[in-house]
């Protein structure tokens, strides 16, 4: 949670001791804390802030902070967990009138379109802010992360001293080499980036002329387009299935258009769907045969979700001279560690070099190092597993609330990757189809930020309208109240209702 929201959830109650108060700063404090738990204001499996954080928000010392919270702790009402934080516990909850409203996390009874449910999130909403973000398709915070000893010494030893190596630490392109594209990736030709997002528009920068065409799919990812748009690029959607390209649609585009590349994804976002192996082999010979790039955005290759196993094939075995593998640790990881790669042939690795060094000179050498020690230790293929069958719960969770409370939404279950692509239902007889952009900012209001449709579509594309995109990176009790406030909107919505009125 944003330490600055939870401060001014905790902080009117601390500030204002009753008259005659007798009690320590700590204890008001953690007296405060519980009400918060058992209001429901804070959902089960809520990372709290660090002590430190905590402590610098509400002008208190960190040890007043941590007596609060060992007290919460030895109540049960929170967990302490070794190296990830404190979060809240599941406990029953207690609304304002001290009527028992059951356990936190419950899904209220609908009471009326339009309504927010109360006491949860009431002073949230209050301040006009999002409860629950689905938007993001991103892991929620650093759990994931393992405790790590990194000191001034490891850095040392970066090559050059000054930590400006415009093409990665040595140590950290040999680990990345196996991550991007297994057996094709020579560490020398790997770039590495300050995320993916930096790696598509490194690409665009390096390739593009104002005009320059690029095929996508009908449905894409909108941080290339948004990297095509800015460089002057063109986007040519070519027809695809839930798959990816057809493959002869594909080798028909590129003859037509003379594409300077084309924008594939071997896990999908935003629909999950994980391309075989036939059809990354297709694509690569189109490409190679037709003169033309295949960018490879592998982000969530390592996302194949169980009982599926990965990660996802590529076309770079089958067309290494044609094929540009773009990557991340955002999503096994956590965003916050800016760690991306691009692989390219030659001569195109030149011209990423280049435009590397124009856009920021270097990516954050201490973040590098820690990307080593986080892909050298021996646990990280299993922590890995383990976050791959976390989502697939999380994924299984979203789709079976969805299924009970909107059953005019439909989607196909993802294989792979962070998010549910789902068609809305129609609004009825008279309004018609639903609209992915009105729905999404009428949702906001309700609480919950949903991805409009129209965003992952090339300027023109009809088969996104109706659309959004819903992550399951959260707790399962978060994802419960986000259908909560999702099935209020929507009959909203349906009867008729907008953002507006």
């Amino acid at each position: 949670m944003d330490v600055e929201r939870f401060a001014m959830l905790v902080g009117e109650r601390l500030r204002r001791p009753r008259r005659n108060e007798r009690r320590s700063r700590g204890e008001r404090l953690a007296d405060a804390l519980e009400a918060l738990v058992r209001s429901g204001d804070l959902l089960p499996e809520t990372r709290l802030p660090s002590e430190r954080a905590l402590g610098v928000a509400l002008g208190v010392s960190r040890g007043t902070v941590a007596s609060a919270l060992d007290q919460l702790a030895a109540e049960g009402l929170v967990e302490r967990r070794h190296g990830s934080g404190t979060y809240v516990r599941a406990v029953e909850a207690t609304d304002p009138r001290g009527e028992d409203a059951g356990p936190v996390g419950a899904a209220a009874e609908p009471v009326g379109a339009g309504a927010v449910p109360e006491p949860i999130f009431r002073r949230w909403l209050r301040e006009g802010t999002v409860v629950v973000d689905l938007a993001k398709s991103v892991v929620p915070d650093a759990s994931l992360l393992p405790r790590l000893d990194l000191a001034v010494e490891d850095l040392l030893d970066v090559h050059p001293a000054d930590g400006y190596g415009h093409l990665g630490d040595d140590r950290l392109r040999e680990l990345l080499a196996v991550e991007a594209a297994p057996g094709t990736a020579p560490p020398e030709r790997l770039l590495v980036t300050s995320g993916a997002q930096q790696g598509l528009h490194l690409v665009a920068d390096a390739l593009l002329e104002p005009g320059d065409r690029v095929l996508v799919e009908e449905v894409t990812y909108p941080g290339m387009l948004a990297a095509v748009a800015r460089f002057g690029g063109v986007p040519v959607a070519v027809p695809s299935d839930r798959h990816g390209f057809l493959p002869d649609a594909f080798a028909d585009a590129v003859a037509r258009h003379r594409p300077v590349f084309a924008f594939a994804m071997p896990v999908h976002n935003p629909t999950g769907a994980v391309a075989a192996e036939r059809r990354m082999r297709a694509l690569a010979a189109a490409a190679r045969d037709g003169g033309t790039l295949l960018v490879e955005d592998r982000t969530l290759a390592d996302l194949v979700l169980p009982p599926h196993t990965g990660p996802a094939p590529s076309a770079a075995p089958y067309a290494p001279e044609a094929t540009v593998c773009v990557g991340s640790l955002s999503k096994t990881l956590w965003g916050g560690l800016r760690v991306g790669w691009v692989v390219a042939p030659e001569p195109v690795f030149g011209r990423l070099a280049e435009a590397k060094q124009r856009a920021d000179l270097a990516s954050s050498a201490l973040d590098q190092r820690l990307a080593v020690a986080l892909l050298a230790d021996p646990d990280a293929q299993a922590r890995r597993a383990a976050w791959r069958a976390e989502l697939a719960v999380r994924r299984d969770h979203l789709s079976g609330l969805l299924a009970e409370r909107l059953p005019d939404w439909s989607w196909s279950d993802p294989i792979g990757g962070m998010s549910l692509w789902v068609r809305l239902g129609r609004r009825g007889k008279a309004a018609g189809a639903a609209d992915g952009e009105e729905f999404a900012e009428l949702a906001r209001r309700h609480g919950v930020a949903v991805s409009p449709g129209a965003v992952f579509g090339p300027p023109g594309s009809t088969a996104v309208a109706d659309r959004i995109r819903l992550s399951y990176g959260w707790p399962e009790p978060v994802l419960s109240e986000a259908v909560t406030l999702l099935a209020r909107a929507w009959a909203a919505y349906a009867a008729g209702g907008t953002a507006r009125g």
